[in-house]
């Protein structure tokens, strides 16, 4: 490892660590982030485009952590694709509910300048529940559907229980809203 790519991991670490003890995300200011890694003030701008970039990859370090550790089964269970992809929807779904302090603040930030990790990680998945019976490009729009879908619904939570009346935040209801979603896609 060179010294740059230390330089931006001691950063990263630094983000978890004061994501760890912030209640609020805003807390987080680059003087914070620069004393608790011992780095220049002007580093963050260096490595990253942004301080919201950096807090970004953090926050996707720490629930992608997370969610390797919850998945690592699901890869060898003998599930239909139907139900492997439930429950990665439900599971991510569920993480995002034990992190909802980082997520709401970090979704705007991911749904406009974020990677399409999870869509990406579905998409076998979706491929497979379909067999050939959809194109490349369908089963990328239904993963990229499905998984956006779910990021703004948990952003806009409050919004969409009084439309909907299904609370997000409750996990009988999510997993309810989850197997919803799956029926309208896949038959």
């Amino acid at each position: 490892m060179d010294k740059s790519d230390n330089t931006k991991n001691q950063l990263i670490e630094a983000v978890i660590g004061l994501l760890q003890e912030c209640n609020d995300v805003s807390e987080i200011t680059s003087r914070k982030i620069t004393e608790r890694a011992k780095i220049n003030l002007s580093t963050i701008n260096y490595h990253f485009a942004s301080k919201d970039e950096l807090i970004n990859i953090a926050v996707n370090k720490l629930i992608g952590d997370a969610a390797d550790a919850y998945f690592q089964d699901m890869k060898n269970n003998m599930k239909s694709p139907k139900d492997k992809l439930r429950d990665f929807l439900v599971g991510i779904s569920d993480i995002a509910v034990d992190y909802k302090k980082y997520i709401r603040e970090m979704i705007p930030y991911i749904l406009l300048k974020g990677e399409f990790t999870q869509t990406i990680e579905i998409l076998p998945l979706v491929k497979e529940c379909f067999q050939e019976s959809k194109n490349d490009e369908e089963c990328k729009i239904i993963s990229y559907q499905l998984i956006s879908f779910m990021q703004l619904v948990f952003y806009r939570a409050d919004e969409f229980k009084s439309f909907s009346k299904i609370d997000i935040m409750n996990k009988q209801e999510r997993d309810r809203l989850v197997d919803i979603q799956l029926d309208l896609f896949i038959k």
